[in-house]
């Protein structure tokens, strides 16, 4: 449930002396915390205390419960109350939702932007999405999209928070995990905490259609690990020649590690659409020649300066300048990714994220090797 300056909620309360529904108005969202003005009935105020349990409901949503915690009397009267941690609604599933890895072979080629874009755009499509920083050590989504988060995944490994817990709000409703700067990889981790760790992510499937990974760049073993449970994954490379040779041993690692994963291929920060085609073309031209594999081509973004410009006012660019070339780009890489046949898995990401930590199959070494 989302709620917006100004907007109209409705409050029934559990009392036995007001029985009534009462209007009021969004002044604030701070995480759990929604400040209402008063609630008013025939020009006198609604006298709610602190404790007071009501249904809350905003425009056509279903009703959740909140608590009054406080009640302010500062330039505005208001109440202030406590709502349960909700990221999305539960949905009952025949499938679980797809799970899609975002890689490349070097740093720089505009991964971590993709990824919270193309998070944007599909959630614009009515699609609930989470993404998965994963990016551990380095992660940054959270810097991207200029939101403060207070736990992130080390929490999940201490065992001191939940995975609900710990998930945050994006902007047009998306929702992030946070990695944490300088955490420990979960490859790392000893088998009881890993269990535990995946079984509580495992939790996600419940509440998202897609969920996006934003892994680190190159062939970590976390990295790979986390793209061979992915549904399919995404390779961004830019023109320059360092960048295709990495991106290139990339696939060349998943490929030889999984056969059958599907890969799709972007070219970012290119100047024409002709020549992306012209780099994509070899790269799935040398794929195919000494791999024996097939690589989609998902599409290419232009090189934009209205990148960097939204990056410096902390605002993704589809938010920033939806009418860009490389939001178009962005947009156009969405309609082909839903466009795409995916054969799903029997075992859900999660499951196959667990058998893949736990084997002895131990994927090191550099991209030049």
């Amino acid at each position: 449930m989302g709620f917006s300056f100004g907007d109209t909620v409705y409050l029934k309360p559990q009392s036995n002396i007001y029985k009534g529904t009462y209007s009021c108005q969004v002044l604030s969202l701070n995480g759990n915390l929604l400040t209402v003005t008063l609630p008013y009935e025939k020009g006198k105020v609604i006298l709610l205390g602190v404790g007071t349990k009501v249904m809350l409901r905003a425009k056509d949503n279903e009703a959740i419960e909140a608590e009054i915690v406080d009640k302010n009397h500062a330039k505005t009267s208001s109440l202030v109350l406590l709502l349960p941690k909700v990221i999305f609604p539960k949905v009952k599933r025949i499938v679980s939702p797809k799970v899609i890895s975002i890689a490349s072979g070097k740093g720089g080629t505009g991964k971590t932007n993709l990824c919270v874009n193309l998070a944007i755009a599909l959630a614009q499509r009515g699609l609930r999405v989470i993404i998965l920083d994963a990016d551990l050590g380095t992660a940054n989504i959270d810097i991207l999209l200029n939101v403060h988060t207070k736990f992130n995944l080390q929490h999940l490994i201490d065992n001191k928070k939940d995975i609900l817990d710990i998930i945050v709000e994006g902007p047009v409703g998306i929702n992030f995990i946070p990695g944490g700067s300088g955490i420990q990889s979960l490859s790392d981790l000893d088998n009881a905490k890993l269990h535990r760790i995946i079984n509580s992510l495992k939790k996600l499937d419940e509440f998202a259609d897609v969920i996006l990974i934003d892994t680190g760049a190159g062939i970590s073993k976390s990295v790979i690990n986390f793209v061979l449970a992915s549904d399919e994954v995404i390779v961004i490379t830019t023109p320059e020649p360092h960048s295709l040779a990495d991106a290139y041993a990339l696939i060349k690692v998943l490929q030889q590690k999984n056969p059958h994963l599907s890969t799709n291929l972007v070219i970012n920060r290119v100047e024409t659409k002709q020549e992306a085609g012209k780099v994509a073309q070899h790269i799935i031209s040398v794929a195919n020649r000494f791999l024996k594999t097939k690589i989609t081509y998902l599409g290419y973004i232009l090189e934009d300066q209205q990148v960097s410009k939204a990056i410096k006012k902390y605002v993704p660019l589809i938010i920033y300048n939806p009418n860009s070339k490389s939001a178009q780009c962005i947009k156009q890489l969405t309609s082909n990714l839903l466009g795409l046949e995916t054969k799903k898995p029997v075992k859900s990401f999660f499951d196959r994220l667990k058998e893949i930590f736990y084997s002895t199959d131990v994927c090191t070494g550099n991209l030049r090797d």
